[in-house]
């Protein structure tokens, strides 16, 4: 029984730190302008695949795009010489009949051209209209031209969208066409909710721009997003549909995959699925997933969801194997770890190895086979006891010898294997009484403090931290008092630490409207009025909670608190 629960910890951990490891979250401030943006769809195998009739339609979209007339203008066959003819396509001209576009004709031209633009939005809330001309001649010619639905040009929300893929395009690290798409899948699902929209609806939640800049999209606003990351990586891919629904096909290595990224985004769950990512045709065909139209004619999709599985597993190993992951953190009496530095007051402290995931460190020793601190003791400004599988810490005291307060280890990795895999690195551990920053703290008790002020009122990016040394003492950040960013102007972002239970009045109440905000804990409970009054329609929320009713539970104050028209998504890990 013992050697069962330690295996289902073991592999709970690995998960975990997967998950930790492809999770990246979008934080504007910290991103440079990357390249313009060069992306373009795999249009070559969208149009060889279309009918006639659906080519010239998709001509004609792919021509208007730029030249769409206002939503009043009404076009006869009387004034059209009164608009200049770089206005229109030309359909056909000296036709003994007319041509008859079917509404399939229509409906499948028109995603053919959403789906080689997934950055076009002007486009894709146009309506197309023709004019047919019947001549002295008898013959017939038709002319057609894209016309707004609104007032909305959507020059802002292009720019938009442009923008926040330049910001996610800093976030992503330059690796294999594999992992480069692991993380683009992970930061639309990490950052959209889904919409149950007609995705032949004029809507903007089916668009890139509803997934990455609203966050709430349908399935092809979840796709559109998808292509348009892959794109600006340059790795292949097309949109796949059927009649309701859409999905991706992307090409890594010599053969194509299918993925659903709304079916993996399992959202009352708090949880990712990754069946639907990287599987065959088949196998999504399986699921309900049969292509129809153009798309039935793209190469076949003959990669397995179980080799993604195994390069999932050997992702996760290599994350193992890379020593900058991974740092000695001091134990908490609640067994938490929240801090890699010493206090000059503490004579004796527990360490133990931890995986480092952005402001969160993950205790890692339950999935090693051993630890050893290799540093010559005579050199070493510490005395300590070796880790053990039995005793899975280290006991640390600044008694020792030397002047060094470098530590070289060496942990071995249960990949189960018999050797198992080494991973080395060193820890510098320093003595750091104070760790504040731009924030101003007060003392609650012994243990906890308050977060009463940022002084740096130009800040965008805000990372509350789950606890700080304040004169030598290290305590947990429990609460964020009242007005504490009311003064920061320009905050877009808040990463709430794991201990923070109270976050008060107009706390976050800003000009600038947040753009994300999310929790790192499972403990806050109480917020005041207008603590985010700074939230509007696009901000969005990841709110980690035990289960999905304490989620609902906690979604119901962030409204309450301001956020009313705000984005939640929910996250278990």
């Amino acid at each position: 029984m013992i050697m069962k629960k330690d295996n289902s910890i073991r592999k709970r951990v690995q998960s975990v730190i997967i998950a930790a490891a492809i999770a990246l979250t979008i934080i504007p401030g910290t991103f440079a302008i990357a390249k313009p943006i060069t992306a373009q769809a795999a249009t070559e195998s969208i149009v060889n695949s279309l009918s006639e009739n659906e080519r010239k339609i998709y001509d004609a979209y792919q021509y208007l795009d730029t030249r769409i007339k206002e939503k009043d203008v009404e076009i006869t066959a009387k004034n059209k010489s009164e608009f200049d003819s770089a206005g229109f396509y030309t359909m056909y001209t000296g036709a003994e009949e007319r041509v008859k576009y079917s509404a399939d004709d229509l409906k499948y031209a028109r995603r053919a051209y959403i789906y080689s633009n997934p950055l076009e939005i002007a486009g894709a809330m146009a309506q197309i209209k023709f004019l047919t001309i019947k001549g002295k001649d008898n013959k017939y010619s038709c002319y057609a031209y894209l016309q707004k639905t609104g007032d909305n040009d959507y020059t802002g929300e292009t720019k938009a969208l442009k923008k926040a893929i330049k910001k996610i395009m800093k976030n992503i690290d330059e690796d294999t066409n594999f992992v480069m798409e692991l993380q683009c899948f992970d930061m639309v699902i990490n950052n959209t909710t889904y919409a149950k929209i007609a995705i032949d609806n004029k809507d903007l939640k089916n668009t890139a721009y509803g997934a990455l800049v609203q966050h709430r999209a349908s399935t092809q606003g979840y796709a559109l997003a998808f292509a348009a990351l892959l794109d600006e990586l340059e790795i292949n891919n097309d949109i796949l549909f059927n009649s309701y629904r859409c999905w991706n096909q992307v090409k890594i290595g010599t053969k194509w995959y299918e993925t659903d990224l709304v079916a993996c985004d399992k959202s009352t769950k708090g949880t990712v699925d990754y069946t639907c990512f990287n599987t065959s045709q088949k196998k999504m065909k399986s699921y309900g997933l049969t292509r129809v139209d153009y798309c039935t004619k793209f190469r076949e999709s003959k990669g397995s969801n179980s080799t993604t599985k195994s390069k999932l597993q050997k992702y996760s190993e290599e994350m193992f194997k890379d020593s900058k992951n991974f740092t000695l953190g001091v134990l908490n009496p609640d067994n938490s770890v929240t801090r890699t530095t010493l206090l000059s007051t503490e004579q004796t402290v527990t360490l133990v190895p931890v995986f480092i995931d952005n402001s969160s460190m993950l205790n890692c020793s339950m999935i090693l086979k051993s630890l050893t601190i290799t540093t010559n003791p005579a050199e070493s400004a510490f005395t300590w006891t070796q880790w053990t599988p039995k005793t899975p810490k280290i006991t640390l005291t600044k008694n020792g010898p030397g002047a060094s307060r470098v530590l070289s280890v060496v942990m071995v990795y249960d990949d189960g294997t018999n050797e198992g895999t080494a991973i080395s690195f060193n820890v510098n551990l320093v003595d750091q009484d104070n760790t504040t920053g731009s924030f101003i703290y007060k003392v609650i008790d012994d243990d906890n403090v308050s977060l009463v002020k940022c002084t740096k009122k130009t800040i965008k990016n805000v990372n509350i931290p789950s606890t700080v040394a304040v004169d030598g003492k290290s305590y947990k950040v429990s609460k964020i008092e009242a007005n504490a960013f009311k003064k920061c102007s320009k905050l877009e972002t808040v990463m709430i630490g794991a201990n923070v239970k109270e976050i008060g009045a107009n706390a976050f109440s800003g000009k600038t409207k947040l753009i994300r905000v999310e929790t790192q804990g499972y403990v806050l409970n109480t917020l005041g009025k207008n603590a985010f009054k700074s939230a509007d329609a696009n901000t969005f929320f990841l709110l980690k909670a035990t289960s999905y009713s304490k989620y609902n539970k906690l979604v119901k104050k962030f409204k309450k608190a301001g956020g009313s028209k705000a984005v939640y998504k929910f996250r278990k890990f």
